[in-house]
């Protein structure tokens, strides 16, 4: 879901998802600001030449509603698998697109495997 990220728990770069959508790399800053802010975490794992990944990024994040929902109530990191292997490998990511879910502790609430609609997507959002 993301095309850049340097490292998802280093460094405290800002970047963009898909216009409109706040995310970060930083997993660390991500988990502070989280608790801090009573959000939650959503790690979008994705990597180049994900045909669903790059659906994932057009036809759900560019959704207004999911923007909303996400930049209102959650802390957006994208990580590359290709880049932040050791992350994808802690939190099991067998396939892209994966949406895996955290409390500011770091504990996995929920996941989304794969490609899923927009309303699908919100649904979800709305039940954490």
């Amino acid at each position: 879901m993301a095309l850049v990220c340097v490292s998802a728990i280093s460094g405290s770069q800002t970047n963009q998802i898909v216009d409109g959508l706040n995310s970060t790399s930083n997993l660390t800053q991500a988990l502070d600001d989280a608790g801090a802010q009573n959000k939650t975490v959503l790690l979008l794992f994705d990597q180049e030449s994900c045909y669903y990944c790059d659906l994932l990024k057009s036809d759900v994040l560019s959704n207004v509603n999911v923007q909303k929902e996400l930049n209102d109530n959650f802390i957006v990191v994208d990580v590359d698998v290709n880049k932040d292997s050791q992350l994808a490998e802690k939190y099991k990511v067998v396939g892209t697109p994966m949406s895996v879910f955290l409390d500011s502790n770091s504990k996995e609430i929920n996941r989304i495997e794969g490609y899923v609609s927009a309303e699908e997507f919100l649904a979800t959002l709305k039940e954490i």
